[in-house]
């Protein structure tokens, strides 16, 4: 199960159940309100803000997928992100004209730091030769653990969990929220892959590697390194959570500069295993941070406290009454 995010969330959430200060550290405050019977709306504070949160079904969720996946790529290319995607496209240039160089100093400099160049993950459980559960040896194949799917399934069962045990609806949307983000992170990375079918370092023919566009299903499921390294999943797969779990939980300030900064380990150990170039990275990324968007658009809203704070001003207004005497007057309409 290689298709990952690189969020350090398997530790986080075995801990959870044992740690109580890392429980306390997404611990969800409670509604500021109490909901009425039924209601179909919980509103959670997020620091200076409010959400609001409707009642999560996670089929629903699912089922909404091929929607949202047209809505990410219609609004890939919109006009708007014609800017962004011109960016994305000279860094991928820029970066593919010294990915061959990049490759070589990130190698020699793991070796330098004695951080392996293979993937030394380990299955610690098998059944019937299925790997049942894997982990890391030693401090390469650790940081490349950071996109293992052990740590995809850590993460969303954890909120699920959580969000039934508390009846948490912001913990159960953000669960919801990453299955759906792994589903359209996968199906669209897997669409460029066999679009793009480049090489990837470990078994590059030549320097940068081959591309070979749309090989056959049959060849690409048989050789995968030969078609798979643009763009790279863990990095769209990665993204995609970090924008998810900023998104609902913006008190939480330590959510961005940690998952940036595992997904900077986990992308230096990818180019030193060779399993990507660096300019698979910008598409990759790009691609996780729009579906992320689009998928936490979804299920929640701001609460516009302007709107709120002064409720009496709305009720309110002057307007011109009849007097008995036949003359126009002042008058006060209160709207119940």
């Amino acid at each position: 199960m290689k298709a990952g995010l690189p969020i350090f969330c398997l530790f986080i959430s075995l801990q959870f159940l044992n740690n109580q200060t890392l429980l306390m550290a997404w611990e969800t405050p409670a509604a500021s309100s109490a909901p009425a019977p039924g209601s179909s709306v919980r509103i959670y504070k997020a620091g200076a803000e409010e959400l609001a949160y409707s009642k999560p079904a996670f089929w629903a969720n699912i089922a909404d997928g091929p929607r949202d996946w047209l809505t990410f790529a219609r609004n890939s290319f919109s006009k708007k992100s014609l800017p962004w995607l011109g960016a994305i496209g000279i860094a991928t240039v820029i970066l593919i004209e010294y990915d061959q160089k990049i490759y070589d100093n990130t190698r020699r400099f793991g070796k330098k730091m004695r951080i392996s160049t293979r993937d030394k993950t380990r299955a610690f459980i098998t059944i019937n030769g299925v790997p049942i559960l894997r982990g890391p040896t030693d401090v390469g194949s650790a940081m490349y653990f950071l996109g293992d799917g052990w740590i995809n399934i850590g993460l969303c069962g954890y909120f699920e969990v959580y969000g039934r045990l508390k009846d948490d609806w912001r913990a159960l949307t953000a669960g919801h929220q990453l299955v759906e983000g792994l589903l359209l992170t996968g199906f669209t990375t897997q669409l460029i892959k066999r679009a793009t079918g480049r090489e990837t370092p470990r078994a590059a023919h030549s320097p940068r590697g081959v591309w070979r566009p749309f090989p056959s299903f049959a060849d690409f499921q048989g050789h995968r390194s030969r078609y798979d390294a643009m763009p790279s999943g863990h990095m769209a797969t990665g993204m995609m959570t970090i924008t998810v779990l900023a998104a609902n939980y913006p008190e939480k300030k330590f959510i961005k500069p940690l998952g940036y900064g595992l997904l900077g380990l986990l992308g230096f150990q990818m180019v030193n295993n060779g399993v990507h170039w660096i300019s698979d990275y910008p598409l990759g990324l790009a691609a996780g941070y729009s579906i992320g968007k689009v998928i936490t658009a979804n299920g929640k809203t701001a609460v516009n406290k302007s709107a709120s704070a002064h409720p009496p001003s709305a009720a309110l207004r002057f307007c011109p009454v009849a007097l008995s005497d036949g003359t126009l007057g002042p008058g006060l309409l209160h709207r119940f």
